[in-house]
C-alpha cells in the first residue's frame, strides 16, 4: 500500500491564573475551566472560587488532517473552525 500524507497539528496550552478585578463570584461552589480545541474537550481541576483562579494547567490538544497536503490546507481547515471556552 502506497503511504499516505497527512499533517499533525499540536497546541500546547498552559493557563497559570484568571483574575477579573472588581468581579465577586456568587456562587461560592469551585469552579473549573472547560476547554474544547479541534473538538476535543478537557477541563481543568477544581479550584475555590476566589480570584485570582489559580489552575497551573497544563493541556496538549492534537489533531491529524490526513487530506492535508501543506500547512495552507491546515489553515484553510482551522479557518472554518472554531475554539470554544466555557468556565
Amino acid at each position: 500500500m502506497p503511504k499516505v500524507k497527512a499533517l499533525q497539528c499540536a497546541l500546547a496550552l498552559e493557563i497559570r491564573s484568571v483574575t477579573c478585578p472588581g468581579v465577586v463570584l456568587k456562587d461560592k461552589e469551585d469552579i473549573y475551566l472547560s476547554i474544547c480545541v479541534f473538538g476535543q474537550y478537557k477541563k481543568t481541576q477544581c479550584v475555590p472560587a476566589n480570584f485570582p483562579l489559580v489552575f497551573n494547567a497544563r493541556m496538549v490538544f492534537e489533531k491529524v488532517f490526513p487530506e492535508a497536503v501543506d500547512p495552507g490546507d491546515v489553515v484553510a481547515q482551522l479557518e472554518c473552525k472554531f475554539l470554544t471556552f466555557n468556565s
